[in-house]
Protein backbone atom coordinates (compact mmCIF):
# COMPACT_ATOMS: atom_id res chain seq x y z
CA UNK A 1 0.00 0.00 0.00
CA UNK A 2 2.94 2.30 1.34
CA UNK A 3 4.69 1.92 -2.13
CA UNK A 4 1.19 2.32 -4.25
CA UNK A 5 0.79 5.58 -2.47
CA UNK A 6 4.49 6.98 -3.41
CA UNK A 7 4.59 5.74 -7.17
CA UNK A 8 1.24 6.55 -8.04
CA UNK A 9 0.84 10.34 -9.37
CA UNK A 10 -1.23 13.17 -7.62
CA UNK A 11 -1.71 15.92 -9.75
CA UNK A 12 -3.92 19.68 -8.77
CA UNK A 13 -5.90 20.59 -11.55
CA UNK A 14 -3.09 23.25 -12.35
CA UNK A 15 -0.74 20.74 -12.40
CA UNK A 16 -2.77 18.54 -14.63
CA UNK A 17 -3.92 21.17 -17.06
CA UNK A 18 0.15 22.59 -17.43
CA UNK A 19 1.42 18.89 -18.06
CA UNK A 20 -1.05 18.53 -20.72
CA UNK A 21 -0.52 21.36 -22.13
CA UNK A 22 3.49 21.02 -22.40
CA UNK A 23 3.22 17.72 -23.68
CA UNK A 24 0.16 19.31 -26.65
CA UNK A 25 2.40 22.12 -27.91
CA UNK A 26 5.75 19.40 -28.07
CA UNK A 27 3.61 16.88 -29.67
CA UNK A 28 2.54 19.70 -32.30
CA UNK A 29 6.07 20.56 -32.46
CA UNK A 30 7.48 17.48 -33.47
CA UNK A 31 4.73 17.03 -36.35
CA UNK A 32 6.00 20.56 -37.40
CA UNK A 33 9.43 19.55 -37.72
CA UNK A 34 8.35 16.17 -39.48
CA UNK A 35 6.49 17.84 -42.25
CA UNK A 36 9.18 20.36 -43.32
CA UNK A 37 11.04 17.54 -44.84
CA UNK A 38 8.13 15.40 -45.68
CA UNK A 39 8.56 12.76 -43.58
CA UNK A 40 5.84 10.73 -41.82
CA UNK A 41 5.49 8.84 -38.20
CA UNK A 42 3.76 6.21 -36.81
CA UNK A 43 0.09 5.71 -34.82
CA UNK A 44 -2.99 8.10 -36.33
CA UNK A 45 -1.14 10.60 -36.23
CA UNK A 46 1.18 8.95 -39.24
CA UNK A 47 -1.81 8.02 -41.40
CA UNK A 48 -2.90 11.17 -41.18
CA UNK A 49 0.07 12.80 -43.17
CA UNK A 50 0.11 10.16 -45.07
CA UNK A 51 -3.50 10.99 -46.73
CA UNK A 52 -2.58 14.32 -46.31
CA UNK A 53 0.40 13.95 -48.84
CA UNK A 54 -1.40 11.90 -50.80
CA UNK A 55 -4.60 14.04 -51.14
CA UNK A 56 -3.49 17.65 -50.50
CA UNK A 57 -5.35 17.56 -47.33
CA UNK A 58 -4.95 19.84 -44.44
CA UNK A 59 -3.14 18.09 -41.68
CA UNK A 60 -5.22 19.16 -38.91
CA UNK A 61 -8.95 18.00 -40.16
CA UNK A 62 -7.79 14.85 -41.60
CA UNK A 63 -5.51 13.92 -38.05
CA UNK A 64 -9.34 14.55 -35.94
CA UNK A 65 -11.47 12.70 -38.13
CA UNK A 66 -9.22 9.69 -38.34
CA UNK A 67 -9.56 9.73 -34.81
CA UNK A 68 -13.12 9.66 -34.07
CA UNK A 69 -13.47 6.06 -34.12
CA UNK A 70 -11.15 5.13 -31.15
CA UNK A 71 -12.61 7.61 -28.79
CA UNK A 72 -15.71 4.90 -28.43
CA UNK A 73 -13.09 2.01 -27.27
CA UNK A 74 -11.04 4.79 -24.96
CA UNK A 75 -14.30 5.62 -23.45
CA UNK A 76 -15.60 1.80 -22.43
CA UNK A 77 -12.11 0.61 -21.90
CA UNK A 78 -10.34 3.37 -19.74
CA UNK A 79 -13.31 5.74 -18.92
CA UNK A 80 -14.45 9.31 -19.40
CA UNK A 81 -12.25 11.10 -18.18
CA UNK A 82 -8.99 9.74 -20.31
CA UNK A 83 -11.05 10.22 -23.69
CA UNK A 84 -12.28 13.68 -22.67
CA UNK A 85 -8.38 14.57 -22.35
CA UNK A 86 -7.68 12.71 -25.12
CA UNK A 87 -10.06 14.51 -27.46
CA UNK A 88 -8.83 17.84 -26.28
CA UNK A 89 -5.49 17.35 -26.49
CA UNK A 90 -6.58 15.45 -29.98
CA UNK A 91 -8.11 18.81 -31.26
CA UNK A 92 -5.05 20.92 -29.85
CA UNK A 93 -2.23 19.23 -31.74
CA UNK A 94 -4.70 19.30 -35.13
CA UNK A 95 -5.14 23.06 -34.25
CA UNK A 96 -1.28 23.32 -33.30
CA UNK A 97 -0.02 21.72 -35.98
CA UNK A 98 -1.70 23.62 -38.74
CA UNK A 99 -1.09 26.65 -37.20
CA UNK A 100 2.89 26.77 -36.45
CA UNK A 101 4.19 26.44 -40.24
CA UNK A 102 2.79 30.41 -40.90
CA UNK A 103 4.31 31.37 -37.08
CA UNK A 104 7.36 29.00 -37.17
CA UNK A 105 8.72 29.03 -40.95
CA UNK A 106 11.28 26.28 -41.24
CA UNK A 107 12.45 25.98 -44.86
CA UNK A 108 13.82 23.31 -46.13
CA UNK A 109 14.48 21.11 -42.97
CA UNK A 110 17.52 18.14 -43.68
CA UNK A 111 15.31 14.67 -43.30
CA UNK A 112 17.83 13.13 -40.74
CA UNK A 113 17.60 16.34 -38.63
CA UNK A 114 13.54 16.02 -38.82
CA UNK A 115 13.75 12.51 -37.83
CA UNK A 116 15.91 12.83 -34.90
CA UNK A 117 14.10 15.55 -33.50
CA UNK A 118 10.98 14.48 -34.60
CA UNK A 119 11.56 11.45 -32.47
CA UNK A 120 12.94 13.21 -29.24
CA UNK A 121 10.50 16.43 -28.78
CA UNK A 122 7.72 14.18 -29.76
CA UNK A 123 8.42 11.11 -27.82
CA UNK A 124 9.21 12.90 -24.54
CA UNK A 125 5.54 14.92 -25.40
CA UNK A 126 3.51 11.43 -25.92
CA UNK A 127 5.51 10.24 -22.45
CA UNK A 128 4.10 13.41 -21.11
CA UNK A 129 0.38 12.72 -22.47
CA UNK A 130 -0.02 8.83 -21.25
CA UNK A 131 1.68 10.18 -17.52
CA UNK A 132 -1.34 12.70 -17.44
CA UNK A 133 -4.05 9.77 -18.73
CA UNK A 134 -3.90 11.46 -22.03
CA UNK A 135 -2.90 10.56 -25.46
CA UNK A 136 -2.83 11.06 -28.87
CA UNK A 137 -6.05 9.15 -29.51
CA UNK A 138 -5.96 5.82 -31.85
CA UNK A 139 -3.02 3.84 -31.65
CA UNK A 140 -1.76 5.04 -28.86
CA UNK A 141 -5.05 4.68 -26.94
CA UNK A 142 -4.91 1.09 -27.66
CA UNK A 143 -1.25 0.80 -26.93
CA UNK A 144 -1.68 2.28 -23.43
CA UNK A 145 -4.51 0.02 -22.49
CA UNK A 146 -2.42 -3.33 -23.81
CA UNK A 147 0.28 -2.19 -21.38
CA UNK A 148 -2.19 -1.84 -18.51
CA UNK A 149 -3.80 -5.05 -19.42
CA UNK A 150 -1.15 -7.40 -20.71
CA UNK A 151 2.14 -5.65 -19.87
CA UNK A 152 3.00 -4.90 -23.32
CA UNK A 153 5.41 -2.04 -23.58
CA UNK A 154 3.37 0.95 -24.89
CA UNK A 155 6.25 1.74 -27.46
CA UNK A 156 6.28 -1.95 -29.10
CA UNK A 157 2.96 -1.78 -29.93
CA UNK A 158 3.11 1.44 -31.85
CA UNK A 159 6.34 -0.02 -33.39
CA UNK A 160 4.48 -2.69 -34.82
CA UNK A 161 1.83 -0.29 -36.02
CA UNK A 162 4.24 1.77 -37.41
CA UNK A 163 6.15 -0.69 -39.42
CA UNK A 164 2.98 -1.48 -41.26
CA UNK A 165 2.20 1.99 -42.12
CA UNK A 166 5.94 2.61 -43.41
CA UNK A 167 5.32 -0.18 -45.89
CA UNK A 168 1.85 1.43 -47.08
CA UNK A 169 4.00 4.75 -47.07
CA UNK A 170 6.52 3.58 -49.92
CA UNK A 171 3.28 3.87 -51.92
CA UNK A 172 3.45 7.55 -52.00
CA UNK A 173 7.22 8.45 -50.69
CA UNK A 174 10.20 7.93 -52.19
CA UNK A 175 12.41 4.93 -50.50
CA UNK A 176 14.92 7.27 -48.38
CA UNK A 177 11.81 9.30 -47.12
CA UNK A 178 10.16 6.16 -45.15
CA UNK A 179 13.95 5.51 -44.14
CA UNK A 180 14.72 8.34 -42.33
CA UNK A 181 10.65 8.57 -41.19
CA UNK A 182 11.27 5.10 -39.91
CA UNK A 183 14.34 6.55 -37.57
CA UNK A 184 11.98 8.77 -36.33
CA UNK A 185 9.96 6.19 -34.93
CA UNK A 186 12.43 4.27 -33.82
CA UNK A 187 13.39 7.50 -31.79
CA UNK A 188 10.37 8.16 -30.67
CA UNK A 189 9.22 4.20 -29.55
CA UNK A 190 12.56 3.91 -27.92
CA UNK A 191 11.58 6.82 -25.53
CA UNK A 192 8.35 5.45 -25.11
CA UNK A 193 9.54 1.92 -24.01
CA UNK A 194 12.17 3.01 -21.80
CA UNK A 195 10.65 5.26 -19.64
CA UNK A 196 6.61 4.28 -19.80
CA UNK A 197 6.91 1.76 -17.47
CA UNK A 198 4.30 0.60 -14.62
CA UNK A 199 7.63 -0.25 -12.42
CA UNK A 200 8.89 3.02 -12.73
CA UNK A 201 5.71 5.51 -13.08
CA UNK A 202 2.01 4.29 -12.43
CA UNK A 203 -0.47 6.69 -14.60
CA UNK A 204 -3.81 7.06 -12.53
Amino acid sequence: MKADQISSPHYTVLEDLQGLFLSTVQCALGIHVLRAAGLVTGGTAGLALLLSYWGGWGFGPVFFLVNLPFYFFAYFKRGFVFTLKSFVTVTAVSLLADALPPLLPLGAVPAWVSAILFGVVAGVGLLGLFRHSASLGGVSIVAVILQDWLGIRAGLVLLGWDLSLFALSLLVLAPPLVVWSLLGALILNFVIAVNHRRDWYVVS
